[in-house]
């Protein structure tokens, strides 16, 4: 018969030392990962409020004035589908991307004209 003599075998010891080794490197790459997913979802939300900006652009070039309502806009029927963001129409003239729940704590707005782009509620023109 064979026996597994002390030779052959892993104590506790190194067996702890591989999980702290493995959770120190686990946690040093989500650290790295936090901002990678918060560039991604700023890139989202202003992709999305230069589309928004751009419709209403062309909705002010044929009505002379900007409007809050998403059916009025000729590429939306209601506000654009996203994972992580609820997209809303300010009458304060300008788009606005609020985070889900779990998605993130930055909320980003844009000027219906396109301009003053930033994370804080902007002060906008109501017209171009």
């Amino acid at each position: 018969m064979n026996k597994i003599g002390k030779d052959n075998a892993f104590t506790l010891i190194e067996l702890l030392i591989v999980i702290v080794i493995i959770g120190i490197l686990a946690s040093a790459s989500l650290l790295r990962y936090g901002p990678v997913i918060e560039n991604a979802r700023s890139a989202e939300a202003y992709t999305v409020l230069a589309e928004i900006a751009s419709a209403e652009s062309s909705y002010y070039v044929d009505n002379s004035a900007y409007t809050f309502t998403w059916s009025d806009l000729d590429r939306y029927d209601s506000a654009p589908a996203s994972e992580n963001f609820t997209y809303t129409l300010d009458s304060s003239y300008y788009g606005k991307a609020t985070p889900k729940s779990g998605k993130g704590s930055v909320t980003y707005y844009m000027c219906f004209n396109g301009t003053n782009k930033g994370t804080s509620a902007p002060s906008c023109p109501s017209s171009t």
